[in-house]
């Protein structure tokens, strides 16, 4: 009988070929015959990365790779106790890896046109993920696998939740004796330590990554402001103030809770806080994003007013721009936008169309097939007709423009001279810019805007009290409830340049990347039927950051003047079907606001341009002749 070790290396890989990549380091520990043939085979680890994971756009170190995988594997099927998490010089280590790994099997993935809608269960042991409803993502093994690893909430909890938004929440229950006051428990803890801020920013961005957001387990109830209105904030167990003498009181004190007030009506006939205090679907996580997320501390020229540190060095702020997903995702819950499937497949999936290239060829707009599914889960012609009116008809969004005719011509910051006319290019768009533009502008995108109503969102920031909050401090938690607008965007390219040699732009990734400026106009999704009827102007620019990331800056136009910007970052990268994340302010960057949370990703293809009628005439006399 011969031995396995006696065997060919060619039926020795075809064997080892069906193992898992968590089997490797057994086979390796068997002997050292088999460790030799194992270690550096790269023909056997590449045949086992293909059979578990996407076929990567380039050539990886297909050893390492599956080690890192194995690993990983290992790591993410265990459960984590408190202890293990709190103690940070032991987890750093592990969160570095875990974040490195994620990042790497992300970047792995082929763009959408190299995957497959499936993949045949003949090419590999483990099955093909599940079929994807979405138009906007393909499938993809190594999402399906990330997907998979995070299901356990121990997982989540060790590697999701290390920022300092969950770092308050986790930590507000245990207030030590000598801090009975959350203010005073807030100014002896709250300072950020550099070695931490790097573990904090790469867990928060693995929350961003994984996109569903990650919900603190137990429940919890807020201070009351008294800058607030009190109709406008749930109750909680009342901290007992500090003594005129100085001292801290009882220690031993019991918290005395006050019985909850019923729900109140505003101006508007909707509940606001006192729904969103005893709903189940509001997290204890949110009251602390929307802290964070309408500080308008957070808005200065170093953050460029927009989801970047504040050091001035424009990299992502990971911990700002999870915050606003957990305050989107919560009222995308609650007004139950997810029901609509090109909400949901992005807003509620792990690990949706977070990689670069992954965003598909999108049916296009005005699209009339029989039986085909638009990108909001109807028929695509009536999703046009629903959304943007009679597409075919060429005066239709004209007549939506409100004051459009006097429209006088001016011109941008970044030297693009824009007339306002949002209807011209309509018809003359430039296919060969479209062809050139890397980041996927043109098309058809839904967006999202939140937003408070002002008399909170004053009182917030400039409370009425004798007691400031520092600078390094965040401010307190706050749910007093808010809007939700469901837009509609259809944007084209209309310039791109490149910026100068010398001009201080790095390379990313071996090449300049150009600056793409776009208009269009927008749309209300929901509202009342004469708000249904808005339209609005848009116009941005699309670059890339020094660290690699893709940013957008768009403004909105009302009657040819210019009235809010926004600045946001494309999760997962150039061309990304998870969309761009960010927050909106006023365009003169007014330092009392008002300010808030946005997101758009793409939905549909524009149509291929239609030839003016005018011109279809005089070519058909031209035909007849004079």
């Amino acid at each position: 009988m011969v031995l396995l070790t006696q065997l060919p290396s060619e039926i020795i890989n075809h064997i080892f070929g069906y193992v898992a990549p968590d089997d490797l380091p057994t086979i390796r520990s068997i002997c050292r015959r088999l460790a030799e043939h194992v270690k550096g085979n790269a023909v056997l680890h590449r045949d086992i990365y293909y059979r578990y994971l996407d076929e990567p756009p380039e050539d990886v170190d297909w050893e390492k790779t599956l080690n890192d995988l194995a690993k990983l594997r290992k790591m993410c099927g265990r459960e984590y106790e408190n202890f293990e998490i709190s103690i940070l010089h032991w987890h750093m280590p592990k969160m570095a890896f875990v974040y490195r790994a994620i990042t790497n099997l992300l970047k792995a993935i082929p763009p959408s046109s190299s995957l497959p809608t499936a993949r045949s269960s003949e090419q590999g042991t483990q099955p093909p993920p599940p079929s994807s409803s979405s138009f906007s993502y393909p499938l993809s093994r190594n999402a399906a696998m990330l997907s998979q690893l995070f299901s356990r909430e121990s997982v989540r909890n060790a590697f999701l939740q290390g920022s300092a938004l969950y770092e308050r929440a986790h930590c507000i229950d245990y207030i030590p004796m000598p801090f009975r006051h959350e203010l005073d428990y807030e100014l002896s803890r709250y300072v950020r330590i550099p070695i931490y801020i790097e573990y904090q920013q790469q867990s928060a961005k693995m929350h961003c990554l994984f996109g569903v957001g990650v919900q603190a387990p137990a429940t919890m109830t807020l201070p009351p402001n008294p800058s607030l209105s009190s109709s406008l904030n749930r109750d909680m167990p009342y901290y007992p103030s500090r003594p005129a003498d100085g001292s801290h009181g009882d220690p031993y004190a019991p918290h005395v809770v006050s019985p909850p007030s019923p729900p109140l009506p505003t101006r508007d006939g909707q509940l606001r806080s006192a729904f969103f205090g005893r709903t189940s679907l509001v997290p204890r996580l949110y009251p602390y994003a929307v802290a964070k997320v309408y500080d308008l501390r957070e808005y200065t020229n170093k953050t460029r007013w927009g989801p970047f540190r504040a050091d001035g060095s424009d990299k992502v702020d990971w911990e700002k721009m999870e915050a606003i997903l957990l305050v989107l995702r919560t009222n995308i819950k609650l007004k139950e936008l997810d029901r609509i499937p090109m909400v949901g497949n992005v807003w509620n999936t792990p690990f949706a169309g977070c990689w670069e290239g992954s965003l598909c060829e999108l049916p296009r707009a005005g699209s009339n097939s029989e039986g085909g599914q638009g990108p909001l889960g109807v028929g695509s012609g009536y999703g046009g007709w629903f959304l943007w009116g009679n597409v075919h008809d060429d005066d239709d969004w004209g007549s939506d423009i409100a004051g459009d005719d006097g429209m006088e011509e001016e011109v941008e910051e970044d030297g693009d001279s824009e007339d306002g006319d949002l209807e011209e290019d309509e018809d003359e768009r430039d296919l060969k810019l479209e062809r050139e533009d890397p980041y996927g502008v043109s098309g058809v995108w839904l967006r999202v805007v939140c937003f408070l109503d002002y008399t909170d969102f004053f009182s917030f920031n400039f409370p009425d009290d004798s007691l400031p909050i520092p600078e390094h401090m965040p401010r307190p938690p706050l749910d007093v409830g808010e809007a939700t607008k469901l837009l509609m965007m259809k944007i084209n390219v209309t310039r791109i340049t490149y910026p100068p040699p010398g001009s201080g732009f790095p390379e990313i990734k071996g090449k300049i990347w150009p600056i793409v400026h776009w208009r269009g106009y927008a749309r209300s999704f929901d509202g009342s039927p004469g708000e249904a009827r808005l339209t609005w102007g848009l116009r941005g620019v699309v670059r890339m950051t020094p660290e690699g990331e893709v940013r957008w800056t768009t403004s909105s136009l009302y009657d040819g003047e210019e009235r809010w910007r926004s600045e946001g970052i494309q999760i997962g990268g150039v061309k990304s079907a998870r969309g761009v994340v960010g927050n909106w302010f006023d365009k003169d960057y007014n330092p009392h606001g008002p300010c808030g949370p946005t997101a758009f990703w793409k939905i549909s293809d524009l149509e291929a341009p239609r030839a003016r009628q005018g011109g279809q005439q005089q070519g058909q006399q031209g035909q007849q002749g004079p």
